[in-house]
This record gives structure tokens, sequence and C-alpha cells, in this order.
């Protein structure tokens, strides 16, 4: 079967690179490559063992809706020795195997060696960083080839793997092995130019230059528009005179988010200055950091998410202590509208009253990805919500806007041995 291929596809396809990086705009033709060099894979797969190729795309659903009937479209009949459509499967007479995935449960994709990897969508994929710390063993003995395929959607971790380069500054593939491509919807050439000039006039700056043109963007519907990383992340001062509390949102296959914040004696700017942001944290874990973190200070009315009650309790028992944050009616848009209050700019000082120190680039990472989602609630209104995904170190600071004005304990610390007052 002979496909024309547009000229960008045909560039990726040839690529020899092991790490491919695509970032393209919506309707480019990003997935009918993936299909095609999925087949084109299989079809020339020689080793005596079963191959194996992984689709994934961030749910079962879009994953067949994407690629089941596009390669069944393109795969001879003849080839098929087997077709699962339940399991989204495919074995050919190459004896490789193509399966379908979605990405909503990371656990679900450890198993079998894999020999070829392509990550549909991959911006939008719920838990990557998860999903990539299980799907990364995988690939080892095959030193499988990886495509990472997607249309931008905010500053998040496709920006990342774009740019190679994670939080840290570090390189996240090795650059010898890794390659990106940026095309943009006028790249596909069965597109009349014309559409796509109205949709530009239909549609938001902003909307066109990320689904279109593939540009990163802040997402919209943020929920914090104040926040910017020149004014709000900052060299963190002398901070002897000011008082100090922090705030916790437990995780574990998610982040938990632990933050330090120091406030002025008149209330007048605030800083986070440290913090906590890892997965698979056990509360000893979080115990032992808070202690090593507390050393040397007075810690003010700390407080926790109130639905981990056992591991609050467990916490104190370890000797950190925390209160469960008081969540009055409607607190998530209370507290958002209170964190909002203090990173606006005051006319007193110039600046906002809640800054963070430059360093925790991932309570900046998450401010700008943090952004509203339509859901349907129980009496089928159709509210706005936070979408709930990377927002831990959020959650945390909303914790803190609701409670550092109450007193509700302290704790005092010395040579990192603490008692309650």
């Amino acid at each position: 079967m002979e496909i024309l291929l547009e000229q960008w596809q045909d560039t990726v396809l040839f690529d020899t690179h092991r790490y491919k990086v695509i970032n393209a705009g919506r309707r480019c033709g990003k997935s009918t490559a993936a299909a095609i060099y999925i087949l084109q894979f299989a079809s020339n797969y020689k080793e005596k063992r079963t191959g194996y190729v992984w689709y994934i795309a961030p749910t079962y659903k879009q994953a067949k809706s994407i690629m089941w009937q596009m390669l069944l479209e393109i795969t001879p009949p003849n080839r098929i020795v087997k077709r699962n459509e339940t399991e989204l499967t495919l074995t050919l007479d190459t004896n490789v195997i193509i399966h379908l995935k979605g990405a909503e449960d990371p656990d679900s994709l450890r198993g079998n060696r894999i020999d070829l990897a392509i990550f549909d969508e991959v911006a939008f994929h719920p838990k990557w960083e998860q999903e990539w710390a299980i799907m990364r063993p995988t690939i080892m003995d095959s030193q499988a080839e990886c495509w990472f395929i997607s249309t931008p959607n905010g500053f998040n971790h496709f920006k990342e793997l774009s740019d190679n380069v994670n939080r840290e500054g570090k390189n996240i593939f090795n650059p010898q092995y890794t390659r990106s491509f940026h095309y943009t919807t006028y790249d596909n050439t069965h597109i009349p130019k014309e559409e796509i000039e109205q949709a530009k006039s239909e549609m938001t700056e902003d909307a066109f230059a990320q689904e279109i043109m593939g540009e990163f963007r802040k997402m919209s519907g943020l929920i914090y528009k104040d926040f910017k990383r020149e004014t709000h992340m900052v060299e963190i001062p002398d901070l002897r005179s000011f008082t100090f509390t922090r705030a916790l949102d437990f995780g574990f296959a998610h982040k938990s988010a632990l933050i330090y914040f120091a406030i002025s004696p008149d209330g007048s700017v605030m800083y986070g200055y440290d913090g906590l942001y890892e997965s698979n944290l056990t509360i000893p874990q979080i115990a032992e950091a808070a202690k090593i973190k507390d050393a040397g200070k007075i810690i003010s009315n700390p407080v926790a998410d109130s639905a981990q009650p056992a591991s609050i309790q467990e916490l104190t028992n370890l000797g950190v202590s925390f209160s469960p944050v008081d969540k009055e009616k409607d607190s998530v848009k209370n507290g958002i509208v209170r964190v909002a209050e203090l990173l606006k700019i005051r006319a007193d000082t110039g600046k906002p009253t809640l800054m963070f120190n430059k360093n925790l680039t991932w309570i900046a990472d998450e401010f700008e990805r943090y952004h509203w989602m339509q859901n349907m609630s129980a009496d089928n209104e159709i509210k706005e919500v936070p979408y709930k995904a990377n927002d831990d170190a959020m959650d945390a600071i909303r914790y803190f806007a609701m409670n550092y004005r109450k007193k509700v304990q302290q704790v005092a610390v010395y040579n990192k041995r603490k008692w309650s007052i």
C-alpha cells in the first residue's frame, strides 16, 4: 500500500534518532505519521522473539478513536493474524503485537518489554511523571525508540520534553539520541490555507497560537492570571524578623507538596521560601524532611489537608504537628480568591504581598498550568471547577492563605527537637 507523505512526515519517519519529540498543530497529520511508522516497524520486524509495539493515548477511549480504525485501514488484511477490539491489539504475521492503551492508570502500563513506544497527545497525559517512571524500564533491554507527539497544553511536561530540559535545567534525554520537531497546521497541505485563516479570525490569539501554530502559551482559563514569574519568583531576603509557618498537601502517587512561608511583622510581605515536592513519599519521610527544615525556627499555625486525619495524626506521633485546614463552605473558591488577593501588586509597595523563592520552579510551573474546567454538578448544573491534576502546590498555598491569620497552634523548634507551646 502506497501512502503519499507530507514533507514533514517524511522528515520525521526517516529520522534515525531514538527519541523524537513532535510538537505539531491540530490536524497536522501527527497521528497519521505515527500509524504509518507503527505499520512500517511491525512489517519489517525480523527478530525471532515476539515484538511489542505500544501506542499510548491519554485515555483508552482516545486510543481507540484516534488509532484503531486508522491502523485497520492501512494494514493489509492478509498481514493480520489476530485482532482483539476489546483489548485493542493487532497481531501481525511478523510476530509483532501492536497494543493500543490509555494512560489513565499508569500502573496498567507495567509489563512486557517494548520495542517501539508511541506516546500520542502526551501534553494531555494526566500523570506523566508517574507514567514515564513506569514505562522507562520496559524499553531498557530493547533500547526501544520512543515518539512523544502532541499539540502544546500550556507550560507543562510536554514543553520540557520538547526543550529536552527538566525543571532543574538538566537534559531529560541524552541529546545525542534526541531530536525535537515543530510543525504547524499549515504544514498539512490537505487543509486549505483559507480555512486556517478563517479559523484564525474566529479564535483568540492564544488559542490559535497553541492549537494551530503549536506554540507554548499559558493555558486559557487560568485561575491565577496575575501570576508572573518575573514578579512573583524572587530572591529571598534576610528573614530574621519574620514569623514562619508551613502548609502540606498529601500525596503518594502524585506529589506531596510541603511549603514553608515567612510573614513580615506587619503582614505586608510573605514568602514561600522553602519546600518539598515529591511523589511516593511516606509519612515518616515527610516528617523527617519537616524536622530538618523546621530546625532553628518557631513554626506557627502549620496546616495540612483535613481530608487526611490519619496522616496528620501519624505526623503528630512522629513529632511534626499540623492542624487540619478549616474548610469552610465553598472553601476551594474562597481560598482561590484569597490567594489571588495576595498575588496582586500592592499600591504601597509596588510588589505583591506573596512571593516565592525563584528556585522553587515547581510552584511557578503549577501556577502556569492551574486552570478552570467545566463540570456537571449533581443537580445537572454546569459549573467551573479547578482542573484536578498537578495542583498539589496550589492546594498547599490555598491552605496557607485560608489559615495564616488564625491562631491555632505553635511549635517551637530548637536543634531539631520540638515541643508544643
